[in-house]
């Protein structure tokens, strides 16, 4: 079982008067006192312990200029990120639902900043405008707990976006190079770390996502590297007739065509009935033609299927797709996050606010989804590599436990 994300074990692991500064929560707590953290039993990776590499990561914080205040502010971000996952509900014994976990709440109410009402009525309850009047729906505990982890998705997003542009204004040469005024032009080299296609014992929303990243390089890669074959032939003066490759984009049409899964799961998250269950039904519905890459089998439970990729097969559990996909925060919450005295979260948010607000009038319900919007990053991400003369770097990985003097 994989570890969650790196910082909120350091965090847990930084001495108890840096934790006093952060939030107070955080003293006596271990991982498995935040449920999206849990009990791991690594508490070392590649030689250096979570706390050993929290002084590292603090030290790089630093040299991007991430300190005081600045620093405190991104850290109390996360631990509000870390405490939303502990809140718990219950049903009040109609249709919606009330906060349980009551210490909970008021560890959040600390960590946040905003009131125990304000905080209870955003993510119990749902604003619906019909016509000219304000209707409040209220949220079963399924969906209260959907409302956080919603929630607490688009906060990290949102600090994680801060951080890269925190990091590219520190390191950037337009603005901190001493003679910049005297340089007319600057040129970029970027470095794409790709993420290698994904494979696990079972296949979530995340692998399928990543494997699609994987898909998108993987094609650029076989044209580059098609041309580049051309290109050599050319210069030889050896005729190229004939010549086929493999390419993957009967994959990439099952992904992003006009009957792709991309289009078919947004259409089930707008179905007031939406399943997983649905979607699996409905794209294996619009594959049924010869060659598809879309891989049936009997022994698959109603909410799986299988691809064909690049790669190889991987089977996914559609399991959560409908849930992950669906990207689209309560107006409740937002307005919750605006009073926040955090001005990380508070700004962030009003930023998010403005986004959807504006993706609402125009009544393009689907472009808020998880996957469209990781579709239309890596779409702009192939553009501005298409702009680029690519190289590429071959790395072997000698052994499975990356150890020296192996093989």
């Amino acid at each position: 079982q994989e570890r969650n994300f790196h910082i909120f074990y350091q965090l847990l692991s930084s001495p108890d008067a840096f934790k006093e500064n952060i939030w107070s929560g955080l003293l006596d707590k271990k991982p498995s006192s935040f449920r999206y953290v849990g009990y791991h039993e690594v508490n070392e990776i590649e030689g250096l312990t979570d706390e050993q590499r929290w002084r590292r990561t603090l030290a790089a914080l630093g040299t991007v200029r991430i300190k005081d205040e600045k620093l405190y502010v991104l850290l109390r971000s996360i631990c509000v990120v870390m405490q939303l996952g502990n809140i718990i509900f219950s049903s009040d014994g109609a249709e919606g639902s009330t906060i349980s976990s009551s210490q909970e709440l008021r560890e959040l109410v600390h960590v946040l900043g905003v009131s125990a009402t304000s905080i209870a009525t955003a993510f119990t309850r749902r604003s619906v405008e019909a016509s000219t009047d304000v209707y409040q729906v209220p949220l079963d505990p399924t969906r209260a707990k959907d409302t956080v982890d919603a929630f607490a998705k688009e906060i990290y997003s949102r600090v994680f976006n801060w951080l890269v542009r925190a990091i590219n204004e520190a390191t950037s040469a337009q603005d901190n190079y001493q003679k910049a005024s005297e340089v007319s032009r600057y040129g970029i080299i970027g470095l794409l770390d790709i993420f290698g296609f994904e494979q696990f014992e079972v296949n979530h929303f995340e692998q399928l996502c990543i494997n699609h990243a994987n898909e998108k390089l993987q094609c650029k890669f076989t044209l580059d590297i098609f041309q580049s074959i051309s290109a050599e032939y050319a210069d030889e003066g050896i005729p190229l007739q004939g010549i086929q490759f493999e390419d993957n984009s009967r994959v990439l049409n099952l992904l992003e065509g006009n009957l792709g899964l991309i289009k078919m799961l947004n259409e089930e998250c707008l179905r007031p009935q939406g399943s997983d269950a649905g979607f699996v039904n409905k794209i294996y519905a619009n594959n049924k033609f010869p060659g598809t890459p879309l891989i049936a089998a009997r022994h698959f439970q109603r909410h799986e299927f299988a691809i064909e990729h690049f790669a190889g097969l991987v089977k996914y559990d559609a399991t959560g797709f409908v849930a992950k996909n669906t990207d689209n925060l309560s107006e409740d919450v937002l307005e919750c996050a605006a009073k926040s005295p955090n001005i990380l979260i508070r700004t962030e948010m009003a930023k998010r606010r403005k986004e959807q607000r504006s993706s609402n009038r125009k009544g393009t319900l689907v472009t808020n989804s998880v996957w469209t919007k990781f579709s239309d990053q890596l779409r702009l991400l192939m553009k501005d590599i298409g702009k680029t003369h690519t190289w590429y770097v071959r790395c072997i990985n000698p052994n499975t436990k990356k150890d020296i003097g192996k093989t």
